[in-house]
């Protein structure tokens, strides 16, 4: 046992230090055999997950779930840092420092004499010193080489379409890219309907309908990963509504009540709006 009493901080600078002072307890001889077991890539999944959890709360609108959310966060990344420290990579002050660093290089509108007027501006700064300061250009045979290789593939097919858009292909409005959408289903239904089916070929015109809608998500300017969390928190919620009301009207949830089920759903998604 670690005879340690927590008390609660007062600044800052108090409570960064205890957080991480309780993650080094945590991952020392004498703390948790299964915090000591996880790994930097374990707890990396483990801050997506709470970033979504993050998102949740915030669509909530409760303060304290926002709060905790946000807490959980820091948690798994001073896991991670402290993970690095012991493997002596890096001390913690090191990325601090060094993303401290990079926001001041990045913002010369702000800490220097560069000028930028809106948002579109600052992003031809960012990027601009990204390349010729920073040095990080995309291989000259690759134009994607960029784009790391472990993205999930919703937001992989999302930063493929913004390097495409950097250098000018580009819908020039969402016309385009609706009609774009239309076109792909098309010929998704063809491939369906073909006389021969063949998989490998729905596959591959699902695919193209599916980076059509990421697409249009990136026009619209909304992560395509935070709307579907957000369908499948909905339907979650509203399937486990019409199981609660078919138990109560004794509606058994099998295909032979398919109507009788249909019907509950419809007059909840009416309920909704």
């Amino acid at each position: 046992m670690i005879a340690y009493q927590f008390v609660p901080a007062s600044t800052f600078e108090e409570a960064l230090a205890n957080l991480y002072d309780i993650v080094s307890m945590l991952r020392s001889p004498e703390g948790c055999p299964w915090d000591r077991e996880q790994k930097p890539y374990d707890v990396a999944r483990a801050l997506l997950d709470e970033t979504y959890e993050y998102i949740d709360a915030l669509r909530s609108g409760e303060s304290d779930a926002v709060c905790e959310e946000i807490g959980d966060m820091l948690l798994n990344t001073f896991m991670i840092i402290h993970m690095h420290e012991q493997n002596k990579n890096f001390t913690p002050v090191e990325p601090i420092n060094a993303v401290c660093e990079k926001l001041i290089r990045r913002h010369p509108h702000v800490f220097s004499d560069a000028h930028a007027h809106d948002s579109t501006q600052v992003l031809g700064l960012w990027n601009s010193i990204k390349e010729s300061v920073e040095g990080k250009k995309a291989d000259k045979d690759d134009i994607f080489s960029r784009i790391p290789t472990s993205l999930p593939q919703l937001e992989e097919a999302w930063e493929i379409q913004k390097c495409m858009k950097k250098v000018g292909f580009d819908w020039p409005d969402i016309t385009g890219v609706i009609e774009k959408v239309h076109e792909e289903i098309g010929e998704l239904e063809e491939a369906i309907g073909d006389a021969v089916f063949d998989q490998g070929h729905v596959e591959e015109e699902l695919g193209d309908v599916l980076f059509a809608v990421v697409n249009l998500a990136r026009y619209l300017k909304i992560s395509p990963s935070v709307a579907l969390h957000r369908s499948n928190r909905k339907v979650r919620n509203r399937f486990n509504r019409l199981a609660s009301i078919a138990r109560a009207r004794n509606v058994e949830l099998s295909g032979e009540h398919v109507d009788e089920l249909n019907e509950i759903w419809e007059s909840i998604k009416v309920d909704e709006r």
